[in-house]
């Protein structure tokens, strides 16, 4: 078993998402546990593309290629297999890139990454009005929402995201994400916490669940 994981693990690091369906479905004909293929195969490749999104490594299609294997084992194998059983979700995250931005690409990394660590994401798409995002916030009961952006125009788009949120009465982290974003600071965007890069963004996340 240990093997066939493993080849699933690099599979999944270098892109090849037809391989590693293959693997996976490998895996589950000779008995594997779905869960140990989330856990053991998915899980360590995720964590392998953690390291490399914070040192010189770093390449965004890589991480985009890797992405799409991951949700195409997440689609084809381990989704058609649980049947109408799912994995337990770790929460919901409301994502969308802000009014006056039409950039996706990042955003499209974040809800990948993001469902492949077991989080339920509502992906709003790209010129999200502010208070598009504090409505699905409520109709969602989310416990996050990440604003991205990659130009500066945006700024005060993004600030008046809390603002809506507390006219709804609801006290839900903002954490904003992107290019531009990053050169500022969370005070400066009126949001709770600023993500360096989407792992950033996910270990904020899991360090306030451990709090929790």
């Amino acid at each position: 078993m240990a093997n066939g994981l493993d080849e699933l693990v690099q599979a999944v690091i270098k892109g090849k998402n037809k391989d590693a369906v293959t693997y996976a479905e490998s895996l589950l004909a000779s008995g594997v546990d779905v869960y140990d293929i989330v856990e053991k195969g998915l899980s360590p490749a995720l964590k392998a593309l953690d390291v490399k999104c914070t040192s010189e490594e770093f390449n965004l299609l890589e991480i985009m290629l890797a992405g799409r294997a991951m949700m195409d084992v997440m689609d084809k194998v381990v989704a058609n297999h649980l049947g109408n059983a799912k994995l337990e979700q770790k929460g919901t995250i409301i994502l969308g890139t802000i009014k006056g931005d039409i950039h996706e690409l990042g955003k499209h990394v974040v809800r990948i990454i993001f469902r492949c660590a077991g989080y339920k994401v509502i992906d709003l798409g790209k010129d999200v009005e502010p208070e598009q995002f504090a409505q699905r916030a409520k109709e969602e009961k989310a416990e996050y929402i990440f604003v991205s952006s990659l130009i500066s125009v945006v700024v005060p788009h993004v600030k008046e995201v809390k603002a809506c949120l507390q006219r709804c009465n609801l006290r839900i982290p903002v954490v904003a994400g992107g290019a531009t974003l990053q050169q500022l600071s969370a005070e400066e965007l009126n949001v709770d916490y600023v993500a360096k890069n989407v792992f950033d963004g996910l270990h904020y996340v899991q360090r306030n669940e451990v709090k929790a």
